[in-house]
């Protein structure tokens, strides 16, 4: 007994001696979380070409069925996959960041569970406190629950973000004058309960001063509205935004 007890005593001692794996500026190079970033899952693509000085920082909230722990499920979702491959074929300097929301939660509040947009948010913070991030060059992108996220964080941190894509899901007690400061992309297929909501949304921003592309995607249900959000026409839309 006393020799199992010793190996696991070795173990243990083993892997917290681990030496922190330092980020290299490779054209591309995918990491995972490190302790000394917030207690959330996430997964973060950097991609840093060249050697960029100030690369731009973008974080997507991933739809409900990306939810869980393992800092993993939500890159399985297309809107994610969209956006690393875009910023990778477009050699932009950028750190993506994709955390997830654990089941118990969802990003904008729900009830008395308070909105877990609040971790991502203090993600965010971590990377540009240790990161060289250009600040004028902040963007968010969301779909489902997670643009019920991206709103609560638009209105909630105003000034903040450089331009938003926000799909497939509504603004909870939102008023439209809190969303003119900066450009935003919507999307909603024309098939999806939130598709009316959405369009009339967008409106009342455009007629409160506000920049508003929306997209109508003709057809298209909920599942496959998110999945064709974040295309490559709007990601360069998207990216051409500067503050």
């Amino acid at each position: 007994m006393k020799f199992f007890v010793s190996i696991l005593l070795a173990l243990l001692a083993g892997c917290s001696s681990l030496p922190y794996q330092k980020e290299t500026a490779s054209p591309s190079e995918t990491e995972a979380a490190n302790s000394a970033a917030p207690d959330i899952p996430y997964h973060v693509v950097q991609n840093l070409v060249g050697g960029a000085a100030n690369p731009a920082l973008i974080i997507y909230l991933h739809s409900n069925s990306g939810s869980g722990t393992d800092g993993k499920k939500q890159m399985s979702q297309v809107s994610a996959q969209n956006i690393e491959k875009y910023i990778k074929d477009n050699n932009i300097p950028a750190y993506f960041l994709v955390p997830q929301c654990p089941e118990t939660h969802e990003w904008d509040s729900r009830g008395s569970t308070p909105g877990y947009y609040v971790k991502a948010k203090e993600l965010i913070d971590y990377y540009l406190k240790e990161k060289n991030i250009d600040k004028s060059r902040i963007y968010i992108c969301g779909t489902s629950m997670g643009a019920m996220g991206a709103w609560r964080m638009l209105r909630d941190y105003p000034g903040f973000f450089t331009a938003a894509i926000v799909s497939s899901g509504q603004a909870q007690f939102a008023t439209p004058s809190l969303y003119t400061y900066l450009p935003l992309y919507v999307t909603a297929g024309t098939e999806e309960r939130s598709y009316e909501a959405l369009k009339s949304f967008s409106q009342q921003i455009k007629e409160a001063g506000g920049t508003v592309l929306f997209d109508e995607l003709e057809g298209m249900t909920h599942g496959r509205a998110c999945d064709n959000s974040c295309s490559e026409e709007r990601l360069k839309w998207l990216f051409s935004q500067k503050k």
